[in-house]
């Protein structure tokens, strides 16, 4: 979703008088408590990212939604991200993939007609731990591209 062209891109792929409605997922670990044993969460927010800016960002539009409280399995366990990436798949699993053979959902709109739409991923945010952990990279490697480890600062024609 780096430039409208995608965004028409995929507009193109769907059929006459359909549209997308690009997804936005926010998710972070947040410790829970310190008395027993240092528990944390993943809590999972989702956000359709047609909204107007002046309207998301105000405290009583609630245009996040809390779809899922993910806990971290207990100091120890194996496999901590593999059992995130499991729920978050699971949950997230119609938006992965437009598939416009499925039947669509018909949403109101503010002129009040009925459109068909199909609901996309669009973005992911997070911060650096959670992107590494996304993409599974390594911690000291680059979540979004491929930079080579041997160039100062990633600039390798320098």
């Amino acid at each position: 979703m780096d430039t409208g062209d995608w965004r028409c891109d995929t507009q193109y792929l769907l059929p006459a008088g359909a549209t997308f409605v690009p997804v936005i997922c926010i998710s972070n670990m947040t410790q829970l408590t310190n008395f027993s044993g240092n528990h944390y969460a993943w809590p999972l927010y989702i956000m359709i990212s047609t909204v107007q800016k002046d309207i998301h960002c105000t405290r009583k539009a609630f245009t996040w939604i809390l779809v899922q409280l993910i806990l971290h399995p207990p100091k120890g366990a194996k496999n901590t991200h593999k059992a995130w990436h499991s729920t978050v798949r699971s949950v997230l699993f119609p938006l992965w993939n437009l598939d416009i053979t499925h039947p669509n959902l018909k949403w109101n709109c503010a002129y009040g007609f009925q459109r068909k739409c199909y609901p996309l991923l669009a973005a992911w945010v997070g911060d650096y731990p959670e992107q590494v952990m996304i993409t599974q990279v390594s911690y000291v490697s680059c979540p979004m591209c491929e930079i080579p480890k041997c160039a100062p600062l990633g600039l390798s024609n320098l």
